[in-house]
């Protein structure tokens, strides 16, 4: 009977640190980048299939939950109007490139197969602009660059 007390007892306290090792646990720049790609596609797709159906879907209240998620709170955003048959972000197709520090901020280029382009080799880029916030990165910033290298906000 003790022993199996004990056994319980030491399942219980593994069980827990480990669920509160996990809490703490924060995501890599990479991996914030990643999911946010993923989830404003699918917040592109409800607004897009909101507008062939009233679906209820509230398109800015839903950008505005999607970028307290995985972006510093900035009064100056822009882009909930930005939506359509062709997401600017894609799951499958937005890929890291590269990442690099400077400074305080991550900056992580993609790459993704322009739709657009003159040739099936375009690619579209991006630069996130991440920083370290109470133990989370958050996005500051998504640029577009062009092909001479300006940068467009994206947010």
């Amino acid at each position: 009977m003790k022993f199996s007390k004990l056994l319980v007892v030491l399942f219980l306290s593994t069980t827990f640190s480990v669920f509160s090792m996990s809490s703490n646990v924060k995501l890599t720049p990479q991996q914030t980048v990643i999911n946010f790609i993923s989830d404003y596609e699918q917040w592109n797709e409800e607004a897009t299939q909101n507008l062939s159906e009233d679906t209820g879907f509230q398109t800015k209240d839903e950008y505005v939950k999607l970028l307290r998620e995985y972006c510093t709170q900035s009064s100056g955003r822009i882009g909930y109007d930005v939506y359509g048959q062709y997401s600017l972000h894609i799951s499958d197709g937005e890929k890291i490139l590269s990442t690099k520090k400077k400074d305080q901020e991550i900056i992580i280029k993609t790459g993704v197969l322009s739709r657009f382009g003159e040739t099936g080799a375009d690619m579209d880029y991006f630069e996130y602009h991440l920083i370290l916030d109470k133990n989370r990165y958050l996005i500051e910033e998504v640029y577009q660059l062009s092909k001479s290298g300006k940068k467009t906000k994206t947010l």
